[in-house]
């Protein structure tokens, strides 16, 4: 399946993120979390008719680390811009069913599913279980695409009748339309590249990569929790559990608190941090890096980018005039102490125009424009 993401996605340099969901899942209290925000939440679903929009830094130890080292004037992280759609009834009813096409412009989807009781909190659009409300969401997912698919059918069916060139793409989306009218999302199946092109122009839901979000109480059983999802969405998407109420008190702490905070509690970097690792890696991105004591950084390019394309994240002039760069990876700079170390040790490698990025290098660019 993953390969069928990379023909469909023609990602910008920040890739779009969707949350959506039932009524009080806990969603914009996600949202908030992870983007630093304070949008406005509500116990009764329906009451805003706007999405909110943020950005949400991906957190990374390592450039954390190197900045120190560069004794770095500045640190800029990596990013995904994030929509959080109003709350979507089931069988198109509410107002979030106004907005389900937004998710259209998407690079990924996130649902946030509800496991939690609280009697200050109705739950009577998704209830409590989140196996149901996973189901219940990617049926709502695949009925909005067979409509959409549906109508397309019928068009290039006719279309194709005088231009024979449009058979290929008519039979694809024909044999797409039969899988979602059976109740089936798209990345369920599998495609060939020409007939995930012939997709392209209708955006599909169900097509695009799925990261689920299990809401669960502060004392609940985050792994089975998250495996009991994992059973019922597509094979290759993502699942995660945490706790909402967690995750928003460690939102309000400095960096050195929330740390601190999760490692009295055994949860690591905490669980947003996973959800926004787990996007970036569900969306074939990676990480490189530019260090030194004007800025350490964090940039994104697609895996598989050769350096050249790298360079032109950074800057255009950069990929115009490339002739090569100097390479390391960003644990040895640690470990030596510094960029400068890590030259002085012999551990900097020049690499030329083929040379395909990976994930953790740190590139220093040299060119002439």
């Amino acid at each position: 399946m993953g390969g069928l993401d990379t023909q469909l996605r023609f990602l910008r340099l920040v890739a779009r993120i969707g949350l959506f969901g039932f009524a009080n899942v806990g969603k914009t209290t996600i949202f908030n979390a992870l983007a630093g925000l304070e949008a406005i939440t509500a116990a009764h679903p329906f009451t805003t008719t706007e999405p909110n929009v943020g950005v949400a830094k991906v957190p990374d130890t390592k450039l954390d680390e190197a900045a120190v080292l560069e004794k770095s004037a500045k640190t800029v992280y990596a990013t995904l811009d994030l929509l959080d759609l109003p709350a979507i009834g089931k069988a198109g009813e509410g107002v979030g069913a106004q907005f389900i096409s937004r998710l259209r412009e998407m690079d990924a989807l996130a649902a946030v599913l509800r496991s939690f009781d609280d009697e200050a909190v109705p739950t009577d659009i998704g209830g409590t279980d989140p196996v149901t409300q996973a189901e219940d969401l990617l049926v709502e997912l695949t009925l909005a695409d067979f409509e959409v698919f549906d109508r397309r059918r019928d068009k290039i069916r006719r279309e194709a009748t005088s231009d024979p060139s449009k058979k290929p793409a008519a039979d694809a989306i024909a044999a797409a339309t039969a899988v979602l009218e059976e109740g089936t999302p798209l990345r369920a199946a599998e495609w060939t590249q020409s007939q995930a092109l012939a997709f392209r122009d209708l955006a599909p839901l169900t097509i695009k990569p799925g990261i689920w979000i299990v809401n669960i109480a502060e004392d609940a059983d985050a792994k089975a929790a998250a495996e009991a999802v994992k059973a019922v969405v597509p094979e290759g998407d993502t699942v995660v559990a945490l706790s909402a109420k967690i995750e928003e008190e460690a939102a309000e702490l400095t960096s050195e608190e929330r740390a601190e905070m999760f490692e009295e509690l055994g949860l690591g970097e905490g669980a947003l941090a996973t959800v926004v690792q787990a996007a970036y890696g569900t969306l074939g991105l990676l990480s490189f890096y530019t260090v030194g004591p004007k800025e350490s950084r964090a940039w994104t390019v697609r895996r598989g980018a050769a350096a050249p394309e790298a360079a032109g994240k950074i800057h255009s002039d950069l990929e115009r005039g490339f002739i090569r760069s100097e390479v390391c990876q960003i644990d040895t700079i640690i470990e030596a102490g510094g960029w400068d170390a890590a030259k002085r040790d012999g551990l900097i490698r020049l690499e030329g125009k083929e040379y395909v990025v990976a994930e953790g290098d740190a590139l220093m660019v040299r060119f002439s424009v």
